[in-house]
């Protein structure tokens, strides 16, 4: 297995915001991996330090420090759950199906303090991978995706957690290269939704089962009181799987509580301009509006300071994790409806089959270049991605004055 640091997932790096990070990578994997790239996932970064897919490259025996300012939109970056991850061109599926994945936290003083902390906020990564005779996960690339038999949480087959009767805040990643999953507790009771992978939702909102595609992020809490000597799971009801065992052992004092008004989302401003993404199948390969990944091809060039509307679809039969680099973006309408209600801002949007989806996205601080794909690896892989360019404005022309009369001598 590859990884970062020597654990599955790789290192947890939490983080204040506003605060700079600098976060070294040296790649000392076999040469036979290639060249690295690392994207912290849903991070508001510069181009350079954004995990370019063929470029700014870490070197078999070299390395890289990524900086992450912690800024966005003239303040600090809003709370949330990131995860780091390898983006190079051709083989993200095949590194990340390897073990180079791990969560990046981002500590908010704006958010209520009133959540489940310390040893009662924890991170899930859940994977999939398929085990040979010899206990490796020997990758084999399937431009229709590669599952696993086997689903871990946090790197561990069926592992089980010991908790109090109290609440505790889950931060749930599906880092999964393809898989879907729909999380359930097996007594049937709530998750209460408190954010995204793009911070706190407006209002909380209570689940008894969610949907999580690659690369999405579901932040929840769940309250275990009036369950002492009980054992209860999380399971996948796709599958029928039970992945965590909750065992909940202990009696605990429980002073956390779940506002009832959590965070506005931000003002980002009416679009001035529409794009169109089309998520499709073209001969015999996966596209956006009917190309394959080019890196000397621009698709769009949003410029720094406007909002824009882009406008998703899925004509295929097979769903799609929508994910685009550099800022978040807020859901305008879902084939045509209402945006879900825990789906308000995101960066990794699930488009099933046949779905439209309409959001809106402003472009800040940074210029340069940055990617839109599809984050079911193997689409990606395949070609399902393309890059954009945030620009200078264009200035506004100034009028010339009008020359006065001459006077008559």
């Amino acid at each position: 297995m590859w990884t970062y640091g020597g654990t599955y997932p790789g290192i947890t790096i939490r983080r204040p915001t506003g605060q700079m990070t600098n976060v070294t990578f040296t790649n000392n994997l076999d040469p036979a991996a290639g060249a690295l790239t690392v994207h912290n996932h849903g991070n508001h970064s510069s181009s350079v330090n954004d995990g370019q897919p063929d470029s700014f490259l870490i070197p078999t025996g070299g390395s890289r420090t990524y900086i992450y300012d912690g800024l966005e939109g003239g303040g600090n970056q809003r709370g949330k759950m990131q995860f780091y991850h390898d983006h190079r061109m051709d083989v993200t599926a095949r590194n990340v199906w390897m073990g180079l994945t791990g969560m990046y936290i981002i500590d908010d003083p704006a958010d209520p303090p009133t959540f489940p902390t310390g040893a009662f906020d924890l991170p899930l990564a859940i994977a999939d991978r398929q085990f040979d005779k010899n206990n490796q996960i020997p990758y084999m690339f399937d431009p229709n995706g590669v599952t696993g038999a086997k689903i871990l949480i946090n790197g561990v087959y069926q592992p089980y957690l010991e908790v109090g009767d109290r609440k505790y805040r889950l931060r749930i990643l599906n880092a999964s290269n393809h898989r879907t999953y729909n999380l359930a507790l097996s007594t049937g009771d709530i998750f209460t939704q408190i954010g995204t992978e793009s911070g706190l939702l407006p209002t909380p909102v209570d689940r008894t089962g969610m949907r999580i595609g690659p690369a999405e992020r579901l932040d929840v809490v769940v309250d275990f009181a009036g369950k002492l000597g009980q054992n209860l799971y999380l399971t996948d009801t796709l599958t029928s799987l039970q992945l965590l065992q909750f065992r909940v052992t202990q009696h605990l004092v429980d002073d956390s509580t779940i506002p009832p008004t959590l965070r506005a989302l931000p003002d980002i401003g009416e679009p001035t301009v529409t794009r169109n993404w089309s998520f499709d199948h073209t001969a015999g390969h996966w596209t956006i509006n009917g190309l394959r990944f080019d890196l000397n091809r621009l698709d769009a060039r949003p410029a720094l300071g406007t909002t824009e509307k882009w406008v998703f679809t899925n004509p295929t039969g097979q769903p799609r994790t929508v994910h685009i680099h550099d800022v978040s973006q807020q859901c305008l309408s879902r084939n045509g409806g209402p945006c879900y209600p825990y789906d308000t801002m995101k960066e990794t949007w699930y488009l099933a089959a046949g779905e439209t989806l309409e959001v809106k996205l402003k472009f800040t601080d940074h210029l340069g270049m940055y990617m839109l794909h599809c984050h079911m690896m193997e689409h990606e892989d395949d070609g399902m991605m393309t890059q954009f360019e945030v620009v200078r404005p264009s200035p506004t022309p100034r009028p010339r004055p009008t020359p006065g009369r001459r006077p008559t001598p």
